[in-house]
């Protein structure tokens, strides 16, 4: 049975946009200090009202911040004295060559998980608001993850 030719060239084209549409390069953002990430699938750019850079997708929003945190105890005295209550906190050094410090905390109700990063020598802090139930960071599709082992450096100025 022979196929049509119109239809093999239909499919070829279809085969060609598939691999044409996988090889779209992931968006990078740049933060004041210059470090870049990568930003997760699915994820929209937007700003706060602070003028953070937010990540949305669904009801999941992640910012990124440079931080002045000396140690994940001075994030954690900074989140409880804004509302935030502390309900643990686990160590995941050597997370891809990157001291991470995970703490997850409640905020009116709404599960808010923040990773203190220390990427060659400079802190910077990861937050999720509002993840799903079986938000696990270790998971390598996490979009905290991909974002956290994408913190490029290179571009920092240091004083």
């Amino acid at each position: 049975m022979k196929l049509n030719s119109k239809i093999v060239v239909a499919l070829l084209l279809c085969v060609v946009a598939a691999i044409t549409v996988g090889m779209v390069a992931a968006e990078d953002l740049t933060l004041p200090d210059g470090a870049t990430f990568t930003v997760p699938d699915g994820f929209t750019v937007q700003e706060d009202d602070d003028g953070n850079t937010v990540l949305v997708k669904d009801n999941v929003a992640i910012v990124v911040l440079a931080s002045d945190a000396k140690s994940p105890d001075d994030a954690k005295k900074t989140l409880e004295s804004k509302g935030y209550t502390f309900k643990n906190q686990r160590d995941l050094s050597n997370f891809k060559n990157i001291n991470v410090v995970e703490q997850s905390y409640d905020k009116d109700g709404m599960p808010v998980y923040g990773y203190i990063c220390e990427v060659d020598g400079i802190q910077y802090i990861v937050s999720v608001a509002n993840p799903p139930a079986d938000w696990e960071i270790t998971d390598g599709n996490n979009p905290a993850n991909v974002l956290i082992s994408s913190i490029d450096t290179s571009n920092v100025q240091t004083e």
